[in-house]
């Protein structure tokens, strides 16, 4: 987790000690997949994970028909947050991918290497007809905004929650 310097958050929750309780309300806000849903692609990085794993389980077990992909990147492999859930997922689900990338990654590291703006192409798959969704730090979401748009994608196309 990061602290936020300015945040309104983050910096609760660094003085919290081990034990204590916090109460949470909602969730509100507007980054939700619409019903009927379309085929998506999902860019996220750490924490911006929340979000879809929270679309994802609940999708996936009503929704054969659309085809789901996850793109996420973080720095480290031990930052793959609920990575053993998104690989269960996709051996159950065969219209669902997940695509995991490190950006720093250790020489026994098998998989994806770099930024998620490096594996975008591989997350379309060619495709131009699927929403994107994104979430994470504003500057990875720009990036990711920047590239969709000059390869053609509708702002409506694009939907995204940033935060630094």
């Amino acid at each position: 987790m990061n602290r936020v310097k300015e945040g309104v958050f983050s910096p609760h929750l660094f003085e919290l000690d081990p034990g204590d309780t916090i109460r949470i309300k909602g969730p509100y806000g507007v980054f939700i997949l619409p019903t009927p849903a379309s085929d998506s692609v999902f860019v996220a990085t750490g924490t911006g994970i929340a979000p879809f794993r929270s679309i994802l389980r609940s999708r996936l077990p009503e929704d054969a028909v659309h085809r789901f992909t996850l793109l996420f990147g973080c720095r480290h492999e031990a930052g793959l947050l609920y990575r053993d859930e998104f690989a269960q997922l996709e051996r159950d689900n065969p219209n669902f991918r997940f695509l995991p990338t490190i950006s720093q990654p250790g020489e026994s590291w098998p998989g994806r290497r770099g930024r998620v703006q490096q594996h975008l192409e591989e997350a379309l798959a060619g495709r131009r007809d699927v929403d994107v969704y994104i979430c994470g730090l504003k500057e990875m979401v720009n990036d990711v905004r920047q590239w969709l748009a000059g390869m053609g994608f509708g702002r409506k196309q694009i939907h995204y929650e940033r935060y630094d």
